[in-house]
């Protein structure tokens, strides 16, 4: 992955934060997860390792978000 604005070493940057963020309401939404739960801290915890194994796009972390957990 050439573009400097993503990082391929797993370092979020505001757009990454910015994306991570809005799969994560997606899915707390849809899913009527309370913020500060424990479901809560695991999906976010599950986003930023799938974002450190390179997962970068919003469709797959959607997809592996909804799924995985």
């Amino acid at each position: 992955m050439n573009n400097p604005e993503k990082s391929a070493s797993g370092i979020a940057y505001p757009d990454d934060l910015a994306l991570l963020k809005r799969v994560y309401d997606r899915i707390c939404q849809e899913r009527g997860i309370s913020a500060g739960s424990a479901e809560a801290e695991q999906l976010a915890a599950r986003a930023m390792d799938l974002f450190g194994m390179g997962i970068f796009e919003e469709d797959a972390l959607y997809k592996n978000l909804s799924t995985g957990s």
